[in-house]
């Protein structure tokens, strides 16, 4: 395995480790929009919204893929995306 291979394992592999934190930001950005486009404002209350629906769906994965856990799986799904390719 030469030096450019190792750099492109490399890299993909921390692109992926860092794909679901950038989802994760990306849908907890989201959370308010969908709160006040689907749920119901009550004042002095705050927003009520459907169990499962958008809003709760976008506060989950904000949630889950902020973990060590979800890191690793998406690098190593980078790095055997890429094993797989190069057929090391």
């Amino acid at each position: 395995m030469d030096g450019k291979t190792i750099a492109i394992v490399a890299g993909l592999g921390l692109a992926g480790a860092a794909a679901p934190l950038a989802v994760a930001y990306g849908a907890g950005a989201l959370v308010p929009w969908a709160m006040s486009t689907f749920g119901t404002v009550v004042p002095g209350v705050g927003t009520l919204h459907a169990v499962g629906g958008v809003a709760a769906t976008l506060q989950y994965t904000s949630v889950a893929l902020v973990s060590a856990k979800a890191a690793v799986i998406g690098g190593a799904s980078a790095i055997g995306a890429v094993a797989g390719w190069k057929k090391l």
